[in-house]
C-alpha cells in the first residue's frame, strides 16, 4: 500500500487538510511522524487566524529544551495562561462569524483544560476538526524516525511550513475580517489564503469540505 508521511500540526491549515484528504482519496495510508525531534517556528505549535487587525499567529509555548525532545514527549509550558489567550483570540476573531455558535462548544473545553503534552493537544484538536468537517481519516504513528523513507512512502514532512508559500490556491470564501467582495467597500482587505481550518469552519460551516476540495 502507498503511504504518506506527515507531521502533526496545531489547528492545521487548509494545505494540510487538502494534502491528507487527497492522499486518503487515492487510497494512501496516513502516517503521522511521532519520532522526530521538535522543530520550532513550524506549524507543530503555531496556527494562523484572521482577526480585526489582520493575520494573527497563535503559538503554543513549549518547555525549554524541547528541540532535543521527541515530539510526542514535548511538554507545553504553562507559565502563562496561553490557553485562555488563544481561546479569547479565537472568540474575538470569529465570535460573530456564521458558524461560531455551532462549533465553539466542541473546542472551548479543550482550551479550558488542555493536556500536558503538545502531541496529545494537537491530536485531540485534529480529531475535533475532522468531526466538524464530517470526515474520518484513519492514521497511524511511526514506530521510529527514518531520515530516508521507502519508495512506497510519500514524504511530506516539513513540506507545509509558515516559511513556505501555500501549496494550493484555495477557493476563496467569505472571511469575517477579510474578503474583497463586490458588495464591500474598497478599503476591505484581500482574501487571506491558507489559514487555520478554524477560519474556514467558522465562516463556511458545512460548506467547508467543498471549498477544501476546490
Amino acid at each position: 500500500m502507498q503511504k504518506i508521511l506527515i507531521e502533526l500540526h496545531y489547528l492545521p491549515c487548509l494545505d494540510y487538510f487538502k494534502t491528507i484528504l487527497e492522499a486518503n482519496k487515492e487510497g494512501k495510508e496516513i502516517i503521522l511522524e511521532a519520532n522526530e525531534n521538535f522543530n520550532k517556528q513550524s506549524y507543530r505549535n503555531r496556527a494562523y487566524i484572521l482577526g480585526a487587525n489582520g493575520k494573527l499567529a497563535l503559538t503554543v509555548p513549549v518547555q525549554k529544551g524541547s528541540q532535543k525532545t521527541i515530539i510526542t514527549d514535548v511538554k507545553i509550558d504553562y507559565k502563562t495562561d496561553w490557553n485562555r489567550k488563544h481561546w479569547q483570540s479565537i472568540k474575538s476573531a470569529y465570535g460573530k462569524s456564521p458558524f461560531f455558535i455551532h462549533y465553539a462548544d466542541f473546542l472551548e473545553p479543550i482550551y479550558e483544560n488542555p493536556p500536558a503534552l503538545l502531541w496529545e493537544f494537537n491530536y485531540k484538536l485534529l480529531t475535533i476538526c475532522q468531526k466538524l468537517l464530517r470526515i474520518s481519516i484513519p492514521s497511524k504513528k511511526t514506530d521510529s524516525f527514518d531520515k530516508e523513507v521507502d519508495s512506497n512512502i510519500l514524504d511530506k514532512r516539513n513540506s507545509i511550513t509558515p516559511k513556505k508559500p501555500a501549496i494550493f490556491a484555495h477557493k476563496e470564501y467569505y472571511q469575517t475580517f477579510g474578503n474583497k467582495f463586490e458588495n464591500m467597500d474598497a478599503t476591505t482587505t484581500a482574501f487571506e489564503n491558507n489559514l487555520s481550518i478554524l477560519d474556514l469552519l467558522f465562516n463556511e460551516g458545512t460548506n467547508a469540505m467543498a471549498i477544501i476540495k476546490g
